[in-house]
């Protein structure tokens, strides 16, 4: 191997062990029972930490067997990690499937397709149907070239399923929609009202030069209206007051249709911070590390950062009971039952009749042989709730062990009778699973997640005034009094008259020119509001398409696909529309 080489090599091998430290550390010879909380985020036990540790070892074998070109002892180090990760009851590793991925283009890049292919399939069993594999698997057939283009194709029809069929994807998908589409109209209305400002400004310029002469000499007037026009720019966001301005000066020139949209781009603008502010606050709590632990397990992908998350999310809400229903039945799925017993007694303090953490204490004191306790939570919770077949079904369970096998039949008739189809389905697997658990705590994750959105709400003064005027609509309360603004300088001017606008600019090629490259300049002259802003609708959602997620929040890639496709997109996209937009034009010229 060359010396580039084995420092790359060395670069990974430490990659790799700072990828899982968030996981595991190395057990040491004299170990705790349990490690502490303000280390891992959550207790966890020696063999929990081993089993970590195991992951993280044959990590680095994988590496080893993928620059040792070993294609077989790469895939029976996946089946190894994929074992292991079943034994904590979860079944994909996203950390992992993002480092193949790049061994996967690193392959490429050098020429190896075939390591390159492996390695992609290594990721996707790793951690299926993510579209980040996708992404890379494109990269790889761009660099192949050849028949690999077709996979490159076929590779964006099979990336959006993939994109739209994950929550949290999806979700900041959409934000990112939402947050560019409210930019779009906001730019597009600012061009909207620079085109009123080239087709009208001139009748404004010469009503305003004519208000300025009754008091002033001529040349000062026309400078008075010049500075009049343009003051606003040196303001901070001085382009959006300069617009503010404009519009109100044009209200009174503009057409009804015109009218109609510069009142909807004054409710827009009054509108989007209000909306900004909630979406921020909703994404805030999508992002942070709580709720990324909720969803990894939801999706069981043990992550790097997954145990610590879980321990920031039990400081954050350290009262919630659905928070420490949750975390018994992570304990419960690790095998740590003592952890999980003590989290569902708190459980049981604030909710006595919560049948799955009655189930779920019953099952414990059934694997430790305690059955009189057992039997007793068991019948808890089928008071509690006299519809659990899985309540029947395992007072069935502890009665057999006790040798109450009268009481055993009538519990296991009235389990059938509750629910039929389930009993047979756990008598068929009661040699792997001899008693009922219940994932009630998993089911409390929107609940949480509830909680958690009210915690993040901004305290006061974190924000500063105007963070908190535009909380209580300020925003709203500038564009009402824009309106009334607009309809007083309306009133109080029409008894002077508008002078009427120029009906052409420079010569009839220019003219055509100017037609074609400004979309809405015919509109505008004819007065027609709402075709105007369309018409410059298009041209600026193809030209923003390439800044989608620089605008919004960034979507947690394992692998970033880039903008190359947006970029290209826009491009056609511009090409045809400027050219269909001249061919238009000159059909339709006189």
């Amino acid at each position: 191997m060359s010396r580039s080489g084995v420092k790359r090599s060395f670069r990974l091998l430490a990659a790799s062990l700072l990828l899982w430290a968030g996981l595991a550390a190395p057990v040491p010879a004299v170990a705790e029972t349990v490690s502490s909380p303000q280390v891992t985020g959550v207790e966890m036990t020696t063999s929990v930490r081993q089993s970590l540790k195991r992951i993280e070892e044959q990590w680095l074998q994988w590496n080893t067997a993928y620059y040792q070109n070993n294609p077989e002892r790469a895939k029976q180090l996946v089946d190894d990690l994929l074992a292991t990760a079943r034994q904590l009851e979860m079944s994909r590793l996203p950390d992992l499937s993002t480092g193949a991925l790049v061994r996967s283009v690193e392959a490429a890049r050098q020429g190896d397709f075939v390591r390159a292919h492996w390695a992609l399939e290594a990721a996707e069993r790793l951690d299926p149907g993510r579209p980040e594999t996708v992404f890379a698997g494109i990269s790889v057939a761009r660099l192949e070239g050849g028949a690999g283009w077709l996979r490159v194709l076929t590779g964006f029809f099979r990336v959006y399923p993939r994109l739209f069929g994950l929550p949290l994807e999806r979700y900041l998908w959409f934000q990112d929609l939402l947050l560019w589409t409210l930019s779009l109209l906001l730019v597009t209305g600012g061009l909207f009202i620079a085109v009123q400002m080239a087709t009208q400004g001139r009748a404004l310029f010469q009503d305003l030069v004519g208000l300025f002469a009754r008091r002033l000499p001529r040349p000062v007037a026309v400078a008075v209206a010049i500075a009049f026009l343009v003051w606003p720019v040196f303001l901070p966001f001085g382009l959006v007051w300069l617009a503010l301005l404009w519009s109100l000066l044009l209200w009174g020139y503009g057409s009804t249709s015109e009218r109609v949209v510069l009142i909807g781009l004054w409710l827009l603008l009054g509108l989007a911070p209000l909306l900004l502010i909630e979406q921020q606050r909703r994404v805030t709590v999508a992002l942070s590390p709580p709720v990324r632990a909720m969803q990894g397990l939801e999706q069981r992908r043990l992550y790097g950062g997954l145990f610590a998350d879980l321990g920031m999310l039990r400081s954050m809400l350290p009262e919630s009971t659905a928070v420490k229903h949750l975390l018994a039945d992570v304990h419960r799925s690790l095998d740590q039952g003592d952890l999980a017993r003590s989290l569902y007694r708190q459980v049981l303090q604030e909710e006595p009749d919560n049948t799955a953490a009655l189930l779920n204490m019953g099952a414990y004191f059934y694997l430790k042989d305690d059955f009189g306790n057992a039997i007793e939570h068991f019948k808890k919770a089928s008071d509690a709730d006299p519809q659990s077949a899985a309540a029947q079904f395992n007072l069935s369970q502890a009665y057999s062990e006790s040798y109450l096998f009268d009481e055993q039949k009538a519990a296991l008739a009235q389990a059938r009778q509750l629910d039929s189809a389930k009993v047979a389905e756990w008598i068929r697997h009661a040699d792997q699973q001899r008693i009922v658990t219940s994932s009630g705590g998993m089911a409390r994750i929107p609940e949480i997640r509830q909680e958690l959105l009210a915690s993040f709400d901004e305290p006061k003064g974190k924000a500063g005034p105007q963070g908190e005027l535009f909380r209580h609509g300020l925003s709203l309360l500038l564009s009402g009094v824009l309106i009334v603004l607009a309809l007083a300088l309306h009133l109080a001017r029409r008894p002077f008259g508008y002078s009427a606008a120029p009906a052409g600019m420079g010569t009839r090629r220019f003219d055509l020119l100017r037609r074609v490259l400004v979309p809405g300049v015919s509109s505008a002259e004819a007065g027609e509001g709402g075709k105007g802003f369309f018409a410059l609708l298009v041209p600026m959602a193809l030209l923003m398409l390439p800044f989608f997620q620089v605008l919004g929040y960034r979507i947690p890639w394992g692998y970033d696909p880039g903008n190359l496709s947006a970029w290209i997109v826009a491009i056609l996209g511009l090409g045809l529309y400027f050219g269909v937009r001249l061919r238009w034009e000159r059909s339709n010229e006189v």
